[in-house]
């Protein structure tokens, strides 16, 4: 695979076999070490609910159907932020919910609302959206949509990614728990609260941007 700089702009804009992509690129290193911040790698754990079970799902960002959904998440994902974080809401024939940090203090440095983007893309199976509770509500929590929801379209949720692959580790997050966890709790006590009461639950391990090369080959 041939990756080669064609324009020192900032974000850069490389070519990686043919293929221009628009990336950010880290201070500092070479071409070797360039993102493209619009990949992102979520490896999932306890898949299934079994410790040790895990798997990666590949989300490809969209910032021409959400700009600003998309800039949120990655700033989000610059901070580690979806790390240890639960997937607290799972329902089968649905949506798996994620986005509350398991450290409290940190889920409060992201609890400024973000303003609306308009519905540029349908919540088919496979992308990802924000969860809101009302217009302008918007902050950390994501789903993606297990099935076609295009009723959600109507209500406003705006999908900003679409899983280029991995759609059978997210089949595979622990369901059994449904809606159970108390959202006030995860929010004020965190994963301390989680992994005492729904030690099945499944989690995002770490989430990167990938290296162009990774991207391209998506």
């Amino acid at each position: 695979v041939a990756v080669k700089e064609v324009e020192k702009t900032t974000p850069a804009v490389v070519v990686v076999d043919d293929k221009k992509i628009v990336v950010a690129e880290k201070k500092g290193v070479g071409n070797e070490d360039v993102v493209d911040e619009n990949m992102i790698k979520f490896v999932f754990g306890n898949l299934d609910g079994e410790e040790g079970h895990e798997g990666e799902v590949i989300v490809k960002l969209h910032p021409e159907w959400a700009p600003i959904g998309v800039q949120r998440i990655k700033d989000l994902t610059a901070d580690s932020f979806w790390d240890e974080c639960r997937a607290f809401r799972v329902l089968p024939n649905f949506v798996v919910q994620l986005g509350i940090n398991g450290v409290p203090v940190k889920q409060k440095k992201w609890r400024e609302n973000i303003k609306d983007d308009p519905v540029k893309a349908s919540n088919t199976r496979g992308t990802v959206t924000f969860a809101m509770a009302g217009r302008g509500t918007r902050t950390t929590q994501i789903f993606f949509n297990k099935v076609d929801n295009k009723s959600l379209d109507g209500q406003n949720f705006a999908p900003f990614g679409e899983v280029l692959s991995g759609m059978e580790i997210i089949d595979r997050i622990y369901a059994e728990y449904k809606e159970k966890p108390n959202q006030g709790m995860i929010q004020s006590k965190g994963n301390v609260y989680l992994k005492k009461e729904f030690p099945k639950m499944t989690y995002i391990k770490t989430a990167k941007f990938m290296s162009a090369t990774e991207a391209a080959s998506q």
